[in-house]
């Protein structure tokens, strides 16, 4: 599953990531939820609040204005039904292609099997379906940005 990120910070939001880190707002980023269905993004909310996902990937076409996230950076976590459940902060973020993913980021990464065959499949399969929706092409050297992140505050 990717993370996909929300199209704007709104108001209500932004005063979630007002309220616990007031005056950071040079740090605020676009809320994300993982995959492209709530019970996805249920699933995705808990394995990031446990832990077990620290990393995700996201192809370039999801940020059409340029702006990815960077080191610092806070989003707010949302679950399926776009309820805040945390704030995270972006602790690391590399653009490589997707085939240098390697077993300790597919760990990292916290889904499915957590094997390197598992993404590759899974995670490879919603890539090219999301090419295909966004009329570009996906390859094994598509670049892709690669955020580690941690949870700072659990809502």
């Amino acid at each position: 599953m990717a993370v996909l990120k929300e199209k704007k910070l709104g108001a209500e939001l932004r005063s979630v990531l007002e309220a616990a880190f007031p005056g950071q707002e040079a740090r605020y980023f676009l809320p994300m939820s993982i995959g492209n269905a709530p019970e996805h993004a249920d699933e995705g909310a808990a394995l990031i609040l446990e832990g077990r996902k620290t990393l995700t990937s996201s192809p370039l076409w999801d940020y059409l204005d340029g702006t990815i996230p960077f080191v610092g950076a806070l989003g707010v976590l949302l679950d399926g039904a776009g309820q805040p459940r945390g704030v995270v902060e972006t602790t690391c973020v590399e653009i490589m292609p997707f085939r240098a993913v390697t077993e300790d980021m597919v760990r990292a990464y916290g889904e499915g099997e957590r094997t390197l065959e598992w993404w590759q499949s899974v995670i490879g399969n919603l890539y090219r379906t999301s090419a295909i929706r966004h009329g570009a092409t996906f390859t094994e050297d598509t670049p892709l940005i690669w955020e580690w992140f941690r949870v700072v505050r659990r809502l």
